[in-house]
């Protein structure tokens, strides 16, 4: 699967990365296995690292469905949760705004935001860079 995700609660986060081609399938996989993790908790920041990604197939009916499921889970929660979305090229600036499109529809509590590398992300997520960078590898492995 062009996916992975690792959730660190130390850090009250959960770290997804999508690379080489992702279908809509792959990004329900993801959002299952995170759903369904130990670990899980709602109230944790999303950081989604889109850097790799080469190709997404779009079913965007799919992804309403998934993100509907979703906000079952988010509509409880009295406070934003901060999606984080790095997307350094054209192909994955592309698919996250499709994802946080997707969001605006929806009565959820979503605050989603886009950059475009780690230094980005680490700021807003009020991290040292070199951190996100070690969290990064510990998924790679």
């Amino acid at each position: 699967m062009p996916a992975r995700f690792k959730i660190f609660p130390e850090q009250h986060l959960i770290f997804t990365r999508y690379y080489d081609t992702v279908v809509i399938d792959d990004y329900v996989n993801v959002v299952e296995g995170v759903i369904a993790h130990p670990d899980f908790d709602i109230h944790y920041t999303h950081l989604i690292d889109l850097t790799h990604l080469k190709k997404i197939k779009r079913d965007y009916l799919k992804v309403m469905m998934v993100q509907a499921r979703l906000a079952d889970l988010v509509v409880r929660f009295r406070s934003d949760i901060l999606n984080v979305v790095i997307a350094p090229t054209p192909v994955a600036l592309s698919a996250a705004n499709m994802a946080l499109k997707s969001w605006d529809r929806l009565d959820t509590k979503i605050v989603g935001r886009i950059v475009t590398n780690y230094n980005e992300a680490a700021s807003l997520l009020a991290c040292q860079n070199n951190k996100l960078l070690s969290l990064r590898d510990e998924i790679l492995h």
